[in-house]
């Protein structure tokens, strides 16, 4: 079974959901009316108009006033419960981005935990996800149960696999383990019709930890072997992944097999490993000969991870200092893959690496 590369960063999805909206809006520039000049009062005022196309325009107006935009948040919030499905849409879209005062929080946070679990609109439910993590942790953890049934959701796999991401967020907690419910929600998850679902669910697991409950223990631990042992590696190297979380002194073994993975002629199976060694930090120091053999491959896309992996390895992966630097040395070096290994070589010495350039 094949599946794409769907471990996208919640970043990104945002980015792509902004950019979509941004070239909606582009492609009607010329047609659209522009927002007039009036004071941050007068558009609060219009969120309460009877038209909801005023409210919505509203809501496209307010966050254009930069950070001085918290006395707005009450009457955006009132908007997450708007009757009309595109005002709620730009409410939820301007709680992801204006300001918000620390006694206004928990108001937010629980207004957009309800659209994530209630709202008939799919879209709205996706957005007011993505909008929670911009939230601490502690500030978010009260989303939990409301994440769990929008991981539920039949409508849309893209809200049910957003969630799962979510809950990796607020659902870990390394002092008194990860929350129980989240990591039920995972494991029920991988039985979930959608491949991406799927994924999320098993790096959601993986990254979560062990959890404190025996039971739910014992469920994860079955699951991951199990998938461990399949067919399909992806899935096998998070599995890998969960099961070294699940007991460090059987770390080892697993990483091995990781290791291995960086060996396969599928692109697919070396990105998804890197990623893992990536995750699973220090303990990966094994895997760096084979990261160092990546460093010679044709593909510019595989050299270019390779290099990320070894800086995200700090200086366990000083063995790798000599390649890297021939490698920075080669002329008409790929301008991106230079970087990514003047970075490596920045991480491997303790330094602050330069921001990270465009991926080829």
């Amino acid at each position: 079974m094949r599946i794409g590369i769907w471990h996208t960063s919640l970043l990104a999805m945002i980015i792509i959901v902004t950019a979509s909206w941004a070239q909606e809006a582009g492609d009607k520039k010329d047609n659209a009316p522009k927002i007039p000049v009036k004071s941050l009062k007068s558009w609060i005022n219009d969120l309460k108009d009877k038209d909801a196309s005023v409210r919505d325009f509203a809501l496209s107006a307010i966050p254009n006033y930069g950070s001085s935009t918290s006395e707005a948040i009450p009457a955006v919030i009132d908007r997450c419960l708007d009757p009309d499905a595109g005002v709620r849409v730009k409410a939820v879209m301007a709680l992801s981005v204006l300001e918000i005062l620390d006694k206004d929080i928990p108001r937010t946070v629980d207004a957009l935990a309800k659209r994530a679990q209630e709202d008939p609109q799919a879209q709205v439910r996706y957005l007011a996800i993505n909008a929670l993590q911009r939230f601490d942790t502690l500030d978010a953890r009260r989303t939990i149960v409301a994440l769990v049934e929008a991981s539920k959701y039949s409508n849309s796999y893209e809200v049910r696999r957003v969630a799962l991401i979510a809950l990796v967020k607020f659902g870990m907690d390394k002092t008194t383990g990860p929350d129980t419910k989240a990591v039920a929600a995972a494991l029920s998850a991988l039985k979930d019709p959608a491949i991406p679902v799927r994924y999320a669910a098993i790096t959601a697991i993986a990254l979560l930890g062990k959890p404190n409950n025996p039971v739910v223990s014992a469920g994860v631990e079955k699951a991951l072997t199990e998938l461990a042992n399949g067919n399909d590696k992806i899935f096998a190297i998070w599995a890998k992944v969960g099961l070294a979380n699940q007991d460090v002194l059987t770390a080892a073994t697993h990483i091995k097999f990781i290791s291995q993975m960086l060996k396969q002629n599928d692109l697919q199976v070396k990105l998804e490993a890197m990623r893992a060694i990536s995750v699973i930090g220090p303990l990966a120091k094994p895997t760096v000969p084979d990261l160092i053999d990546l460093l010679e491959d044709k593909d510019n896309w595989v050299v270019f991870n390779a290099c990320v992996t070894l800086g995200s390895l700090n200086v366990e992966a000083r063995e790798a200092k000599d390649s890297l630097t021939k490698l920075v040395a080669k002329k008409d070096l790929y301008e991106p893959v230079k970087q990514a290994a003047t970075n490596a070589l920045e991480a491997i010495k303790g330094g602050t690496p330069k921001p990270m350039p465009k991926a080829p």
